[in-house]
């Protein structure tokens, strides 16, 4: 038969230590789930259902950044071949727009004009300003996040930070009032790190990642493993093959222009990686023997006099 711990006349805030412990681990399970509730609810994004298939530029953006969508535009272009780069990395323009060129690619076709490289035409103005356009798109859509979603996901760690705010204010308490706190302040870390966890934001929806998993699914034969050959799958087919799989599909299908063009060389001197389907791939002897104390003996924790001076329970 379980017996019920009273507290004491000297209880910190009239809480038994180790009632307090289990208090504090409900309060702090049910935050926890709280927060997470909150963050899956801002981070879901559209509904799958009625979604439509994104464009390769979109994909690009979406699973890497603005250079992946640039390598994802010059791999149509160079399937249709619309454009070459000299032995100076120069991009030229060797025939007219390819009929069905997204706006980027006739972005970049202008761009070839003002004697732009495979790397400086990321930072020409007319391509950022369809890039940023794009990714506004993306965000009315749900499918990143803008700034009011991602500090609404932010407040989520604020739950579980207020519940560590009172197991710490609980552990200065149970110090003044020379009770013992080593258990509580063992249950507050691990919360801690929950907390901190939940003030990181992805950059993408959770329905904008299930997405891309199905779109690279129905596009398996773009994969660089099968190594796809752009002329026979047309220039829109070797835009998503790059926007999908990421830039190594680059080196697989067209080495000969990726040399050209010091693909290689750009995507290492930025300090990225490579995509492979999927992602861009790119204590002290004292405080020991506290514990151990603490833990050998139950009437540590249930009122005795171990784990700092007095009764409480190791949990102030």
């Amino acid at each position: 038969m379980r017996t019920s711990i009273v507290a004491g006349p000297g209880d910190t805030w009239g809480i038994a230590g180790p009632d307090f412990l289990w208090l504090y681990a409900g309060l702090a399970a049910l935050a926890i789930i709280t927060a997470f509730i909150w963050r899956r609810g801002y981070l879901r994004g559209p509904s799958l259902r009625r979604a439509r298939d994104l464009t390769p530029t979109q994909a690009a953006l979406l699973n890497g950044d603005r250079r992946l969508a640039v390598y994802s535009s010059l791999a149509a272009l160079r399937a249709a071949g619309a454009i070459h780069s000299d032995s100076r990395g120069t991009l030229r323009q060797i025939d007219r727009t390819p009929p069905g060129a997204s706006e980027l690619d006739r972005t970049i076709i202008a761009a070839t004009g003002r004697s732009v490289t495979a790397r400086t035409v990321q930072s020409d103005p007319a391509v950022v300003d369809v890039l940023k356009r794009t990714e506004d798109q993306l965000r009315l859509a749900g499918w990143l996040l803008d700034e009011d979603r991602r500090r609404a996901v932010r407040m989520a760690a604020l739950i579980v930070f207020a519940v560590v705010a009172i197991g710490v204010a609980r552990v200065v308490a149970g110090i003044l009032n020379d009770r013992p706190i080593s258990f509580l302040v063992m249950l507050i870390v691990p919360v801690v790190l929950i907390a901190l966890l939940f003030l990181r934001v992805p950059r993408l929806t959770t329905n904008a990642k299930r997405l891309l998993s199905r779109m690279r699914m129905q596009a398996l034969h773009l994969a660089p493993r099968q190594s796809p050959s752009w002329s026979t799958y047309g220039p829109e087919a070797a835009a998503l093959s790059i926007g999908l799989f990421g830039a190594s599909a680059f080196f697989l299908a067209d080495p000969e222009f990726a040399e050209a063009a010091e693909l290689q060389r750009h995507v290492a001197s930025s300090g990225g990686g490579d995509f492979s389907g999927g992602g861009w791939s790119g204590g002290s002897s004292s405080d020991s023997g506290s514990s151990s104390s603490c833990s050998s003996s139950s009437s540590s924790c249930g009122g005795g006099s171990s784990c700092g001076g007095g009764g409480g329970g190791c949990g102030g």
